[in-house]
């Protein structure tokens, strides 16, 4: 190759490496939903940032330590063309002369001793440390009365059941969905499982991934460090929305915690006729109530009793497959506070245009203004907005049926929800 060829070549892969680089920069830019994994929020992922960095520095040293000895002795030991003349007078390009070949150091016993034991001692350091990190991260100092979370992963979005009094063997006192809040610089013990396939939560800026598994149960624990409101993700691909299982971990104060608790355990109130929402509740109770739960206003069992955080014992009696329910509704959002929360579809879609970043997030439902638009769409077709198996029972179905003015009654129905 002469000197203008390989000229040519390295602009071409110049380019191919720019290109690269700035397709790998877009790829990681999300500003709408930003997914920060280095910038700490809570002692645990503090704890794996302390192992993450050093690693990554040994990894750097290593790496250039390693591709530097490459190209050194690519160049130092390349074979060098030889001129020649040929039949036509020119250059022959292809001919080479015999090159002195480098010293061996096959069978050199020190050189290879080196090169195994040094490479032995760094991995062992480094999986001491990973496993003093593990020990860290498992490790719970919550008292066994204190708040409990039982996490539940779903095609495609999580359901937050939680134990205040730390008993998780018996009916949760509020279920949610999509959005943990909470107390801040407070341990919250999780336990993580899943109705359907393997999932994976990850609240980056809090701590690692925990494996959602049906039929096991993964204890993780959380805490954050300051408030605010953190963006989490499933992390095991789990189908056809996978990428839009996203969830948010709130961080309130200790008093807005304590307000936060006591608008959850208030059950919704029936609405009668003439009380703003009241028709909105009739289309809600005829074609949504086979699946969603209104704590105090649906009858999903028909068992002639409101529905309950109880209900999601399954059979009614809290001691089989607490997850696993047999209603209907155990399979769909909770939406006895939906307008408190700042999120819907699996969190890919804010309920309030200026967002929680804004507004307080126990404010939201008051001072936010709704997002009308993508709520009323959901409602119509939401296989249109997320793709999902809802003859399956994976996701929600499309109300085609539903006239504009029953969609806007049931919007407004679900805003008297707080």
């Amino acid at each position: 190759m002469g000197p203008g060829r390989a000229r040519r070549a390295l602009r071409r892969l110049s380019l191919v490496l720019l290109a690269a680089a700035v397709a790998l920069t877009a790829a990681s830019c999300a500003a709408e939903h930003p997914l920060d994994t280095l910038t700490e929020a809570g002692p645990d992922a503090q704890e794996i940032n302390d192992l993450f960095f050093p690693v990554l520095g040994v990894a750097i040293i290593v790496f250039f330590l390693v591709q530097g000895a490459i190209v050194y002795l690519a160049v130092r030991y390349r074979a060098r063309r030889r001129a020649a003349a040929g039949s036509d007078g020119e250059a022959d390009e292809d001919l080479y002369g015999d090159e002195e070949y480098p010293e061996q150091v096959h069978g050199n016993l020190r050189l290879e001793l080196a090169w195994t034991i040094i490479p032995t001692i760094l991995l062992t350091v480094i999986s001491v440390f990973t496993l003093i990190s593990l020990v860290e991260l498992n490790r719970v100092s919550a008292a066994e009365e204190d708040l409990r979370v039982t996490v539940v992963g779903q095609q495609w979005w999580w359901e937050f059941q939680y134990h205040l009094d730390g008993d998780t063997s018996t009916p949760p006192d509020i279920v949610t969905a999509n959005e943990l809040v909470i107390p801040v610089r407070q341990q919250v013990p999780l336990e993580i499982t899943s109705r359907d396939v393997i999932h994976s939560f990850w609240i980056p800026r809090l701590n690692g991934k925990r494996d959602a598994v049906p039929g096991r149960t993964h204890p993780w624990v959380i805490e954050a460090d300051e408030a605010g409101r953190f963006m989490g993700q499933c992390t095991e691909f789990c189908g056809l929305s996978h990428a839009y299982m996203r969830m948010y971990t709130v961080a309130l104060s200790a008093a807005e915690w304590r307000q936060w608790v006591e608008g959850q355990l208030a059950d919704a109130s029936p609405l009668a006729p003439g009380e703003p929402g009241y028709e909105g509740q009739e289309v809600f109770l005829a074609n949504c109530a086979n699946c969603h739960v209104v704590n105090g206003v649906t009858d999903t069992n028909l068992d002639g009793v409101p529905d309950g955080p109880g209900d999601y014992a399954g059979t009614g009696d809290f001691d089989a497959e607490p997850i696993t329910s047999a209603l209907l509704a155990g399979a769909a959002p909770n939406l006895t506070h939906f307008a408190s929360r700042t999120t819907f579809a699996g969190s890919i879609f804010d309920l309030y245009e200026d967002r929680a970043e804004r507004v307080p997030y126990l404010e939201a439902s008051e001072r936010g203004y709704l997002n009308r638009g993508d709520l009323e769409a959901w409602i119509r077709d939401a296989p249109e907005r997320k793709a999902n198996d809802a003859d399956g029972a994976r996701g929600m179905t499309a109300f085609p049926g539903l006239s504009d003015g029953e969609i806007d009654a049931l919007v407004e129905y679900l805003t008297t929800l707080r």
